[in-house]
């Protein structure tokens, strides 16, 4: 049997429809380009937020406060009253211990300050001085030791004394004023802190009770 030669009908190419696009097929795709309002919104938005945290920090860190005195313990020796109701006395030797919180974010230093002791709203009995230091940021300085000696010779006027001693109380107030600068981050401040603690001098039991600092 001979082979015939055979001829293929199908065609060897396909050829797209006329109308069709010879490039092919559209492919959608979403648009990633935000327009440009939005990208102002987002600028403004960061910008805010940069801004609130650094107001918040620097509010943290920047704020510089005055330190807190105040006394922790305080007792009495070589008490002696008496007199006559027109000449009445009495001496005593006072010894403190003060505590200096610095509760600011940088060092606060003073010079030496004075601490005096009053007498009712009759004026001041003694004087002493607390010796300048440093207190770091954040902590608490405690001071001992600190010895004031009291008596009625600074008296001008001693109204009011006799009757006190003889009730056996006197009422004392101790003020003190600290003034040192405070250093945070470079920035320097001036800072003045006072203290006033009342108390009640027992004459007859020879201590301090009632002890309450502002």
């Amino acid at each position: 049997m001979v082979d015939e030669d055979r001829t293929t009908l199908a065609p060897t190419e396909i050829y797209g429809r006329s109308d069709e696009e010879q490039n092919g097929p559209r492919i959608w795709r979403k648009k990633t380009e935000e327009p440009p309002g939005n990208c102002i919104v987002y600028s403004l938005t960061i910008f805010v937020i940069v801004f609130a945290v650094c107001l918040i920090l620097s509010l943290i860190f920047l704020r510089i406060s005055k330190p807190e005195i105040e006394i922790v313990s305080i007792s009495t020796r070589d008490l002696r009253f008496g007199g006559n109701s027109s000449n009445p006395y009495f001496n005593a030797t006072l010894v403190s211990d003060i505590s200096i919180r610095n509760s600011n974010f940088g060092a606060f230093e003073f010079g030496d300050s004075s601490l005096r002791v009053v007498y009712a709203d009759h004026g001041v009995v003694g004087e002493t001085t607390i010796g300048g230091r440093r207190v770091e940021a954040h902590k608490t300085v405690r001071v001992t030791g600190i010895v004031a000696e009291i008596g009625s010779f600074w008296l001008l006027n001693k109204r009011d004394l006799d009757s006190d001693l003889r009730l056996g109380f006197l009422e004392l107030r101790s003020v003190a004023e600290i003034r040192g600068m405070v250093k945070v981050l470079g920035r320097r401040r001036w800072k003045v802190s006072v203290m006033s603690c009342t108390m009640r001098l027992n004459l007859k039991g020879r201590f301090i009770q009632n002890l309450l600092c502002d």
